[in-house]
């Protein structure tokens, strides 16, 4: 169950974050001065072969993998983002609402529309 994360740092000069976190899922997201969402990141399968779906009022959606740079006997490296196979939207948005939470309706609709609209099948 996503659990919301209090006292998340917040960046002078930056947008409010919220960040919310469960053993399967981390999800950030940014609001401008209105409350209104203009940004989040969701990572999931945080177990295995974790992936994140990413989007943005200005440049949209991006869906990619997370490359934890591990090799046997070396310390893990800094995770990075790297292009990755199709997003199965109904998988997703099953993995959202089974562990919603903490997370606010208005959230969670805003980020389950957005993949119904935008992921259509």
């Amino acid at each position: 169950m996503l659990r919301e994360i209090a006292g998340t740092k917040q960046r002078l000069n930056e947008p409010k974050k919220r960040w919310f976190t469960s053993l399967a899922m981390d999800l950030f997201v940014w609001f401008d001065e209105e409350d209104q969402i203009i940004s989040y990141q969701l990572s999931y399968n945080k177990q295995r072969a974790e992936k994140a779906l990413i989007w943005s009022k200005d440049k949209g959606y991006f869906h990619l993998g997370v490359d934890e740079s591990t090799s046997a006997g070396k310390y893990p490296g800094s995770p990075l983002l790297v292009a990755d196979g199709a997003l199965n939207p109904a998988a997703l948005i099953a993995l959202i609402q089974d562990g919603q939470g903490d997370l606010h309706p208005r959230i969670k609709d805003f980020i389950i529309d957005g993949i119904e609209d935008y992921f259509k099948e």
